[in-house]
């Protein structure tokens, strides 16, 4: 094996995002001169920014997010309107610390209301800051939990699971303590890297079917 920087990792992504990639320094390599003044790119950290975006027949729901390393502010936003009065709505906004594989520290604002009647009227049910963690148990399942700053709580637990390579199913269940249970559960099938057909069971807005757009 020659000296150098070597990536190991692989190429299936679960196997990927659960930890299955390292990099191998050998001590006392120099990089040929051509090479060398590129080599600083290796060890630069940038910023990246990305979405998904979901719109179905009872509902949308989605998320924003900008991240390097470290450090994730993300936005998330769901709004239903099939089986509650008017439109019921929820954003998410969060910093989290990016610690290893395993585990996030977050702290954010997470924002409810109602839009009602044909001015789209709107209530604030609350406004509420969060702090808490997440952590990635067994089988790749992601657990937060956050406390609020209105006594209360939020246990959530998701997962995606590829059954083939473009039919992908998702689950999500979640308890507060404001609010109580709600679940969702969500078949996807890719059509391309940036849309999927999607359909999903919600607990409080029932079934849809729409359009998933990744950017």
């Amino acid at each position: 094996m020659s000296n150098g920087d070597w990536f190991f990792h692989c190429h299936l992504l679960y196997h990927l995002e659960s930890g299955m990639a390292r990099v191998v320094h050998y001590n006392g390599f120099y990089p040929a001169p051509d090479t060398a003044p590129l080599r600083h790119k290796l060890y630069h950290d940038p910023w990246f920014f990305w979405g998904v975006a979901d719109g179905l027949t009872n509902m949308t729901q989605g998320y924003l997010q900008y991240s390097n390393t470290r450090n994730i502010f993300n936005l998330e936003w769901e709004a239903g309107w099939a089986q509650v009065p008017g439109t019921q709505w929820e954003t998410t906004a969060l910093y989290q610390r990016y610690y290893n594989r395993f585990f996030r520290l977050l702290a954010g604002l997470d924002t409810q209301g109602t839009l009602t009647g044909s001015s789209f009227h709107n209530d604030l049910d609350y406004n509420r800051g969060v702090f808490g963690l997440m952590y990635r148990l067994p089988l790749n399942l992601w657990l937060t939990a956050w406390a609020d700053t209105d006594g209360g709580g939020r246990f959530k637990l998701a997962h995606s699971l590829m059954l083939t390579p473009r039919l992908m199913l998702g689950s999500q269940v979640e308890y507060d303590t404001h609010d109580r249970w709600e679940g969702r559960v969500s078949l996807s099938y890719m059509l391309s890297r940036s849309t999927s057909l999607l359909g999903q069971w919600h607990s409080d807005y029932g079934w849809g079917m729409g359009v998933r757009v990744r950017f």
